[in-house]
């Protein structure tokens, strides 16, 4: 096949080299050169790297190795530093500020000047040895998984049936699922309603009685809250005359409101989401107030 481009089709991965010079780095199936383990922990997905280049790709020692990651819509971070070809270094590094839905990452080997030699992109992360999977399947670790839906009628809203995990549903084309991730305070009217429905329907809702999604939801709700509580300790929505027992809806609103004013990492920074909502918000007073 002639072309002055050929692509090579490595798994899921599309790798294009256009010189024909460029050795390609396998990322996937048998003796694959770089994987790439990811963990997704609540607010940051931890990444580990495992290297181990085939020396029949003869890259010269003092060839520079970097790594990329970007999400597939566009947003890139700054490449970092895995030493060189002679002395490679296997990364431990946290991402908090990228999409798991649409995470990959590119491979690099550059000689002296800067020609690069070795190439791999659009490699996928892999969740098998974490705890989280880019669509927030039940192998997930994230408290609420996040996935795009076309159909919906309002912006966002929540998909709940017993057996499965809670996902948050957000309208396409309105860009949320990158503004819940980035903008603190579209986060935290998302985060707070959806927290707030998901345990009102948990507790009210006869069905999810002996559901094992529910109390595993629970668990790690009371576990980011910070709340040292049984399940058993959490007071019945009903009372025995079937009226809602106000205890209840008390603890539902305690309980989403220590959500957000729990210690947790965004964008680097320790810090809590009720915090920095109260923070924007005042930023946002200060600048109208200079305006008018």
């Amino acid at each position: 096949m002639e072309s002055k481009e050929l692509y090579y089709l490595i798994m899921t991965q599309v790798v294009s080299n256009k010189t024909g010079r460029e050795k390609i780095v396998k990322a996937s199936g048998e003796n694959t050169e770089i994987k790439i383990i990811a963990k997704n922990l609540n607010d940051y997905i931890e990444v580990r790297t495992e290297l181990k280049l085939d020396p029949e790709h003869k890259f010269s020692k003092d060839c520079q190795i970097s790594i990329q990651p970007y999400e597939s819509k566009g947003f890139a971070k700054p490449p970092m530093d895995m030493g060189t070809v002679g002395e490679p270094s296997d990364l431990v590094f946290n991402l908090d500020d990228i999409s798991i839905d649409t995470l990959l990452f590119r491979i690099k080997v550059v000689d002296k000047n800067n020609t690069v030699k070795g190439f791999a992109d659009e490699i996928r992360p892999d969740f098998s040895g974490g705890t989280g999977t880019s669509e927030g399947g039940d192998g997930s670790n994230t408290i609420l998984p996040i996935k795009e839906d076309s159909s919906l009628k309002l912006p966002f809203a929540v998909q709940m049936e017993p057996g499965s995990k809670p996902v948050l549903l957000v309208k396409s084309k309105l860009n949320l699922k990158e503004q819940f991730k980035h903008d603190i305070k579209t986060k935290v009217f998302i985060y707070t309603s959806i927290i707030r429905q998901i345990l009102t329907n948990y507790l009210s809702d006869k069905n999810y009685d002996d559901c094992t999604k529910k109390n595993l939801f629970l668990n790690k709700v009371l576990g980011n809250a910070g709340l040292d509580i049984e399940l058993s300790e959490i007071p019945e929505y009903f009372n025995e005359d079937s009226t809602v027992n106000q205890e209840a809806i008390e603890w539902i609103e305690l309980t989403t409101a220590a959500c957000i004013d729990t210690p947790v990492i965004f964008k680097g920074l320790k810090t809590n989401y009720l915090s920095l909502f109260e923070q924007k918000c005042k930023e946002q007073a200060i600048e109208e107030d200079n305006e008018n």
